[in-house]
């Protein structure tokens, strides 16, 4: 402990540690006994991690989340074609229960995009406003 500079280098050293023992499922005390620092070092590494994660997980969701609607978008109305086709199909060997069943199909598939296209700006507006709030509270 004492003697060792604490830089970046050796302060993301001793979190990518941090991490691999906290995924083994050890215990603060345990870290820190395991890392030859304190218990405290231990949880403020913790909560800096977690921040870390949390700012990843923000990121990706706000780059990705378009992209993600879009495609889910374009599933759903592809098995909204297979359900219509399904259903007007002269097949002999598609009987009643399989029609209906495609109509059901059908009418979660319009359920599910309208959903989407209803919640989709929403979602984005909500994300769009957090962002906002964590840039003032970072002043």
């Amino acid at each position: 402990m004492a003697g060792i500079p604490n830089n970046q280098a050796t302060i993301r050293a001793r979190r990518e540690k941090l991490w691999t023992l906290l995924t083994k499922g050890m215990k603060t005390n345990e870290i820190a006994r395991d890392l030859n620092i304190n218990s405290s070092t231990v949880s403020r590494d913790i909560k800096f991690l977690t921040a870390q994660s949390q700012n990843y997980l923000n990121d990706l969701a706000r780059e990705t989340l378009p992209f993600m609607y879009q495609t889910s978008i374009g599933g759903i109305q592809e098995v909204l074609k297979e359900a219509w086709r399904i259903y007007q199909s002269d097949n002999e060997s598609i009987n009643w229960f399989q029609r209906l069943a495609a109509l059901k199909l059908a009418k979660e598939c319009n359920k599910s995009i309208f959903n989407l296209v209803d919640e989709g700006p929403s979602v984005m507006y909500l994300k769009r406003l957090q962002e906002r709030v964590a840039q003032i509270e970072n002043r």
